[in-house]
């Protein structure tokens, strides 16, 4: 009887909360694979658990080892320090998995998924690779830019086209990763839905929940709060609107921040706040409401996203109300079951409420059975098996020697590479310390033994590393860190 096929996934968080990725490894069981889930946990070892009914394996996240030695946190932030170190326990892991198919996601998951594959190729194993852009990485704002953008672009730069299929979460972000990057074909749009069959007319409602009375006017956000989400729009524009409540099913500090803004309108009676409820919930417990609202700013992200929350406020059977991003103003104005407003305009936003309102019975009458089966996760999850399907009944053969040899060339290369980085952070991170014959005893010896620690942690650094931390131990890390950076300047590898 042959064995069944193995789907592994790669996903640089904590898996929970991520329901794309759990729906999308859900979609390989329900075709009958096996399929594993690899993911970050905050733990020092390696956790293997059940998430949501997939298996999961959580890599202990490199960030804390960083930490210690002074090379991760505010201002301090490589993404490529970070995912390397995580690499070289996930990459043993998934390959000791034996996928027939490996599919990464998001920004960090196409380094991770690239280095997964070419190890595969060393060991003589010819394994499909799908990704999945869940983010238009040039069009990030903020600490995700600043922090992430360059190596994420260059990372999409390397290894887009090394992939067997792409998937991604819209019809705007496809072709523009398309033309960005010169495809021949264009990424598959894998919408972020929620499943039909989920959805029910019974159980507990958030009108019952927050004790509002079925007359009462009720506008419902759903999800994450931020201020790139308009957040202190809707709230400011709910306070003009004296017979309106507002509720947010959402959590965190900035949802405490804007109860006291709306406390500062006057309307913090009108405001309710209701924690999260699971991803498979959210369309039948925000059912009760009249209206679902998203508000995004405008930056290139939000232009071509196509959020969760608007097909979970169609699956709820809601009018609409959105900012003006490109995307989401397409898509209502297409099937025309909702308003639009002016992205950050309170009183736009207070238009399109009222007028979404008034015509609610008209535009609910619009979400038909048909718009919601098209974009329900089930059509989705159809539309994953089918390139899961083409991909694992294609012929594969064994790489050639060629093929296995420059597959250990490129892991050796990203070994040196990754090993340069860490000794040039270190020395920076040392001579920042201004560790110097002044300074003796305990914080001296601490700080040598950080630096031994982190020399002899990886077993790729056994050779020059330990060299380095016996005379950190010895000697202190003045001898050390001259040792690390004449060790940078001898072995920087052109890019």
């Amino acid at each position: 009887m042959n064995e069944r096929p193995h789907i592994v996934s790669i996903v640089f968080n904590k898996i929970e909360g991520d329901s794309r990725v759990i729906k999308t490894a859900q979609a390989a069981v329900n075709m009958g694979c096996s399929a594993t889930i690899i993911g970050v946990t905050s733990a020092t070892h390696i956790e293997r658990l059940e998430i949501e009914g997939v298996s999961a394996v959580r890599i202990p996240n490199y960030s804390k080892h960083l930490s210690k030695l002074r090379l991760w946190g505010a201002g301090n932030k490589d993404l490529r320090l970070l995912v390397g170190g995580f690499m070289g326990s996930a990459v043993n892991e998934i390959v000791s998995l034996r996928p027939s198919l490996i599919h990464s996601h998001d920004m960090s998951g196409i380094k991770i998924g690239a280095g997964a594959r070419t190890a595969l190729l060393a060991g003589g194993s010819s394994v499909p690779w799908i990704h999945d852009l869940h983010e238009y990485v040039a069009g990030l704002t903020g600490e995700l830019a600043e922090a992430y953008m360059p190596i994420c672009l260059a990372w999409e730069r390397e290894y887009l086209h090394k992939a067997d299929h792409l998937f991604t979460v819209s019809d705007a972000l496809a072709e523009v990763t398309q033309h960005s990057y010169g495809l021949s074909v264009a990424p598959t749009v894998i919408y972020n839905t929620p499943n039909a069959r989920a959805f029910s007319s019974t159980g507990e409602n958030v009108r019952e929940k927050i004790g509002i009375a079925p007359e009462t006017p009720l506008v419902v956000f759903v999800g994450g709060a931020t201020p790139l989400r308009g957040c202190d729009t809707i709230v400011e524009a709910i306070a003009k609107l004296p017979d309106v409540h507002l509720a947010f099913v959402s959590q965190g500090k900035y949802v405490d921040d804007l109860v006291k803004r709306a406390g500062e309108l006057g309307m913090g009676g009108r405001f309710h706040i209701h924690p999260y409820v699971s991803s498979d919930q959210v369309t039948s417990f925000i059912r009760s409401a009249d209206v679902g609202i998203h508000g995004l700013v405008h930056y290139p992200n939000a232009e071509v996203a196509l959020p969760n929350k608007l097909f979970e406020y169609l699956h709820a059977r809601l009018p609409v109300v959105v900012s003006d991003v490109a995307s989401m103003k397409a898509f209502i104005e297409k099937h025309d079951v909702g308003t639009v407003f002016s992205a950050s305009d309170v009183d736009s936003c207070v238009s399109a409420i009222r007028d979404a309102l008034s015509r609610k019975d008209e535009l609910k009458s619009r979400i038909s059975n048909e718009l919601l089966e098209r974009f329900s996760w089930e059509q989705q999850e159809r539309a994953i098996q089918r390139v899961y399907k083409s991909l694992l009944d294609a012929p594969r053969s064994l790489p050639s020697d060629i093929v296995r040899d420059m597959a250990i060339q490129a892991e050796k290369l990203d070994t040196i590479l990754f090993e340069t980085l860490l000794s040039r952070a270190l020395s920076e991170v040392s001579t920042k310390m201004a560790i110097d014959q002044d300074v003796k005893g305990k914080k001296a010896s601490k700080a040598a033994k950080v630096v031994s620690q982190a020399a002899t942690r990886a077993p790729a650094n056994k050779g020059r590393f330990s060299r380095i931390a016996s005379v950190a131990a010895q000697d202190g890390l003045g001898p050390a860190v001259r040792i690390i950076a004449s060790g940078v300047r001898r072995r920087v590898v052109p890019r």
